[in-house]
């Protein structure tokens, strides 16, 4: 995340891409690049946009690389790195050749404790941030009965985290879909006129998916832990000018570089941005896949990685969390207090 907040500031544009995991063998599409040009020129004046670029992984190489080719002459190769372009989508949705879950094929697999066994552990400390917690009260014994209790209610939070992100990431995607495969062929509906994409159905799901992003900051548990252990690193392709006049999206909302760590709030930053006030949007026809070879190409000897937080007090995870959970707001009235 500090590199990422290096990269970006660096950059001489407006608009920076980033979040894309090199180390996942991931590479953007074809035509990610003169997409992104696009959309950039039709808001040239309409600033406060943040749009998500999907990622894949792929079951089966760029069909586009030569057969008969040996495989350490491949891997020498640039092909290595060419992407499939969005000409192909409808035929990888039919065939189900790409997956939005990448840690199936990561071949570095996370080990260690997971923050779920973990996550009561400071239980005895009294309450971060004016005593505010994101978990149970805890500190006293329990009986039997109420572990039992205690096992289906973890059992229902864990059922109702699983449709929560499914109305969160998996919207994004699906939007992402529809757009994308009616870009494609051109018409209204996509090649059997099924897909929905008029514009109130468009808007309406871009409001469900920034209600369902800053619901993420609403201090429930339930969401709390999904913030903590989605794994992937959003590909945002972000305006720097905010929404409002002054507002500066790398100021504002920059990556918390303590959250150091494979799964460790990746999704904080889409919804602080969506709390400030962005326009939370997709990018249809980019994308960014993982191949067998580019993924054998990043491969480390070393099979397994820790992928929590590398913070190793919970209390200080806590209270960097609701810092920045307060954020939005803070910046809210400040900006208020300026007029701005």
């Amino acid at each position: 995340k500090a590199l990422m907040n290096m990269a970006a500031h660096a950059a001489p544009t407006r608009w920076i891409v980033t979040g894309l995991e090199l180390e996942r063998g991931l590479v953007l599409s074809k035509e990610a690049a003169l997409l992104a040009t696009r959309e950039a020129l039709v808001h040239a004046n309409m600033p406060g946009h943040v749009f998500v670029i999907p990622q894949f992984a792929s079951t089966r190489d760029d069909t586009r690389a030569n057969p008969e080719k040996e495989a350490d002459t491949f891997l020498t190769e640039r092909n290595l790195f060419s992407s499939v372009g969005a000409n192909l989508l409808p035929m990888i949705r039919e065939k189900q050749t790409m997956t939005s879950n990448l840690e199936e094929f990561d071949c570095m697999k996370c080990s260690g404790s997971k923050p779920d066994s973990s996550e009561d552990k400071d239980d005895d400390e009294p309450g971060v941030g004016g005593g505010e917690t994101f978990g149970g009260d805890g500190g006293e014994e329990t009986s039997a009965d109420e572990e039992e209790e205690d096992d289906g209610q973890q059992r229902r939070r864990l059922s109702e985290l699983s449709s929560f992100e499914k109305s969160a990431a998996k919207q994004l995607e699906d939007l992402w879909w529809n757009l994308s495969v009616v870009q494609v062929y051109g018409t209204p509906g996509g090649f059997n006129s099924k897909v929905k994409t008029s514009l109130s159905t468009v808007s309406k799901a871009e409001d469900h998916i920034e209600v369902a992003l800053i619901s993420l900051l609403d201090r429930s548990n339930e969401h709390e832990q999904y913030l903590r252990n989605f794994d992937k690193s959003p590909i945002l392709m972000i305006d720097r000018n905010g929404p409002r006049k002054g507002m500066m999206s790398l100021d504002l909302a920059a990556e918390v570089e303590e959250f150091s760590g494979k799964r460790c709030y990746n999704l904080l930053r889409l919804a602080q941005l969506a709390v400030l006030g962005y326009n939370i949007n997709v990018l249809p026809g980019a994308f960014a896949a993982s191949y067998p070879k580019t993924r054998m190409a990043v491969c480390k000897k070393k099979k397994t990685q820790q992928c929590d937080c590398e913070l190793e007090s919970e209390a200080t995870i806590k209270q960097i969390l609701i810092d920045e959970v307060k954020r939005p707001g803070k910046i809210a009235v400040l900006m208020g207090e300026f007029g701005v």
